[in-house]
């Protein structure tokens, strides 16, 4: 009976294996959260190919769930363009720890830095270590960033533990809000 139960479950596992390709689908048509949260399954799976995990790599970065890029930028090796998405994701990590002892311990970001990317921390680490942004004078742990067409609120959640909020708006109105710890 045990033999039957392992047979049938790695048999189900094996029919509702999903492919690289149909990864690749899901990724071109936007859905990050779905590549993210699915491939994080398969890759603590023991699912290691370098592909896979750039491609679940970046559709966790675009989501926000910065935590498992630590991890797998470690596996990331064998080519070029997986030694610069390792890269990328060592980038978005560290500036993700910087930019909260920033908030939270008045840490100096002032001549660090970091390679550039399209991620919003990237763009917040930017303005924070060259000193080109504003704070709120009715919260002094409220950072103002406007530059480029884009207009962000930086402050610090009132939870026990605290997070590191990122607004990014359009005018008035609240675009995203992005939450880092």
């Amino acid at each position: 009976m045990r033999n039957f139960i392992l047979i049938y479950i790695l048999f189900f596992s094996v029919l509702n294996a999903k492919t690289t390709e149909e990864f690749i689908q899901d990724f071109k048509h936007k859905k990050y959260d779905i590549v993210c949260q699915e491939g994080l399954k398969y890759y603590y799976g023991g699912r290691q190919d370098e592909m896979f995990i750039s491609l679940v790599g970046i559709s966790c970065a675009n989501v926000d769930n910065i935590n498992p890029l630590g991890q797998m930028q470690s596996k990331l090796v064998s080519s070029k363009e997986s030694r610069e998405t390792s890269s990328y994701f060592a980038s978005l990590l560290l500036a993700k720890r910087l930019i909260y002892q920033f908030m939270i311990d008045d840490s100096s970001l002032k001549n660090l830095q970091l390679p550039k990317s399209s991620h919003i921390l990237s763009f917040v680490f930017e303005h924070l270590g060259s000193g080109n942004f504003t704070y709120m004078s009715q919260n002094p742990k409220m950072i103002k960033i406007e530059d480029e067409g884009k207009s962000v609120l930086i402050s610090i959640s009132d939870d026990e533990i605290k997070k590191v909020l990122i607004d990014e708006y359009n005018g008035a109105v609240l675009n995203k809000r992005h939450w880092y710890q």
